[in-house]
């Protein structure tokens, strides 16, 4: 068990408050990306703000579930993964290993393809032809795969920082002009399951279980662990950590709600389904009018980057989480493997899968795996033997039990969705 002091962080006192925060803002930027935008896009399309109980319940469970990771990884020394190696079982950890390495591979392909497609639209504006779509991906990808293999987790922090305010300053000052009204938007934070809506290509309960995945996310718990880890926080810096996770998931709901209204505000009043990329162009046009497109592109381009980059490092995270060892992109096999899944994620483009409907079903399939992550994180926090005096008491274990329960009852929807869209019966 590790107690040892914390180094702390040189620098003044904004400097070190920013250094506090930005694990939290690092998971904004991964959690509130592409993936998140088109989920709640796609439930504020088809269902209004009907779902935003959904986004705000999974923030709060969301801030919980990092804090308890956090607290995990503080005392232990281990990340999740790791953990679940060492004192549950290796088969389970390599069950996570591989089934979160192909939801990843989905994901990496969906979201290069939306930032491929709405680059592409953008440059028909600007060109006659404008730049194809293949050539927009390979731009992309090869930028991101510049970044990654720097493997400087800091670079990576600050960047997601500034895309994030990008992004959530394009969707809330949207969502501004274009509220609903009170009445409308509390009327969403009543819990209800919306009936299917007719010409969507995902289901209804793909959708539903989407906005959880996304929101509650077996990567930001992952990846959270490590984070943590890198930092070198202690027993005493767990102020500091609730404060981050704080930080963290107010500002993915303000971000998601505000995704969802705009979307609900512009798009669901026009029975537009949102199955192309293109149709979420109306969503900024209140705010930016003419400059609509250009808005969008930089707020779309911001959160595909700040989602994309970390997909593409998932992989080779899990796996040093696997054997144990520290976190690093730089060594020959691990630059080998994250060309191997840039060279896949532009395959994936080029074949002209649907971005919009593979980047839903991969965040309903993290709810899927979500309920199986619960039960051995429970394990692990209730164990004395793992955590010691710092296991979970009575009040945690019951507030655990309800969010698998929850949990459960999303993963069902999902796999009811995942049945219905891939077409297994």
């Amino acid at each position: 068990m590790r107690l040892a002091s914390s180094s702390g962080v040189k620098g003044g006192k904004w400097s070190q408050l920013l250094a506090s925060l930005l694990p939290g803002i690092f998971l904004i930027g991964y959690n509130v990306g592409t993936g998140s935008i088109t989920a709640m896009s796609k439930a504020g399309a088809m269902f209004g703000t009907d779902l935003l109980w959904a986004v705000l319940l999974s923030c709060v469970i969301t801030y919980y579930l990092m804090s308890l990771c956090s607290r995990f990884t503080i005392v232990t020394g281990m990340t999740l993964i790791e953990g679940i190696r060492r004192h549950i079982h290796p088969a389970l950890a390599l069950f996570f290993l591989l089934v979160l390495s192909a939801i990843i591979l989905s994901a990496l392909i969906g979201v290069l393809g939306i930032v491929a497609d709405v680059l592409q639209v953008w440059s028909a504006t600007l060109l006659e032809d404008g730049i194809s779509r293949n050539w927009c991906a390979l731009f992309t990808a090869t930028l991101v795969l510049g970044l990654a293999a720097t493997g400087d987790s800091r670079r990576f922090e600050k960047l997601l920082a500034l895309l994030v305010a990008i992004m959530a300053l394009a969707f809330i000052s949207t969502m501004v002009m274009e509220f609903p009204g009170w009445r409308i938007v509390l009327g969403g934070l009543v819990p209800s399951i919306p009936d299917s809506a007719s010409g969507s290509d995902n289901s209804s309960p793909v959708v539903v279980a989407g906005v959880v995945g996304t929101t509650v996310s077996v990567f930001v718990l992952v990846i959270r662990t490590g984070l943590i880890k890198e930092k070198g926080w202690q027993l005493e810096d767990l102020a500091t950590e609730r404060r981050d996770a704080r930080v963290s998931a107010s500002l993915m709901f303000i971000i998601s709600a505000a995704v969802m209204i705009t979307a609900a505000a512009t798009l669901h009043d026009k029975g537009i389904q949102l199955n192309r990329i293109s149709e979420m162009i109306p969503m900024l046009e209140p705010v930016f009018g003419s400059f609509a497109l250009n808005a969008f592109v930089m707020g779309v381009v911001a959160a595909g980057l700040s989602s994309h980059l970390p997909n593409l490092l998932v992989i080779p995270w899990i796996i040093d989480d696997y054997r144990g060892v520290t976190r690093d992109t730089r060594s020959r096999p691990k630059q080998l493997l994250l060309l191997i899944l840039t060279i896949f994620s532009l395959l994936g483009v080029g074949f002209g899968g649907s971005p919009v409907f593979l980047m839903l079903i991969s965040q309903a399939s993290i709810a899927v795996v979500l309920p199986v992550l619960l039960c051995a994180l429970i394990y692990l926090t209730c164990s004395r033997r793992v955590m010691g005096e710092y296991r979970n008491g009575m009040r945690d274990f019951l507030i655990l039990a309800g969010i698998l329960a929850f949990a459960l009852y999303m993963s069902a929807q999902g796999v009811q969705g995942l049945i219905a869209d891939l077409g297994w019966l």
